[in-house]
């Protein structure tokens, strides 16, 4: 299962829709890729052609999220905090913490505007 991380100057980018890098993971490889710009459909698109099914990010907007969820990819939002630290609590199954969330964000890091419904945060 290969997993993105939106990321911005060694951080969780805070906002997925503008991002323009990200973080590839699957098992224990990494590979940091550029995001191209377009559509919330095109995105959608560039995370299938890299086989991703779970992408983690910051605030994402409506539109962004349904492109991914369509395609069938699993997006974990409003994560907040240094990359190393995200990636190390998501390895331990410890990613649903509050000083994880992004500021302001009301959840507890599930079911916010439903997402994560059923599924697992961790790997």
């Amino acid at each position: 299962m290969k997993t993105a991380i939106t990321i911005w100057n060694g951080r969780v980018a805070p906002v997925f829709d503008v991002a323009r890098q990200c973080l590839l993971i699957e098992n224990e490889s990494r590979l940091e890729v550029p995001i191209p710009d377009g559509s919330a459909a095109f995105k959608a698109s560039f995370f299938g052609d890299h086989s991703v099914s779970r992408v983690l990010c910051g605030a994402i907007s409506r539109e962004y999220e349904n492109a991914l969820v369509v395609s069938g990819i699993e997006v974990i939002s409003f994560i907040a905090g240094p990359l190393e630290q995200v990636l190390d609590a998501w390895r331990a199954g410890n990613l649903v913490q509050a000083h994880f969330s992004m500021p302001g964000c009301g959840c507890r890091r599930r079911r916010c505007r439903n997402r994560g419904q059923g599924h697992s945060l961790n790997r």
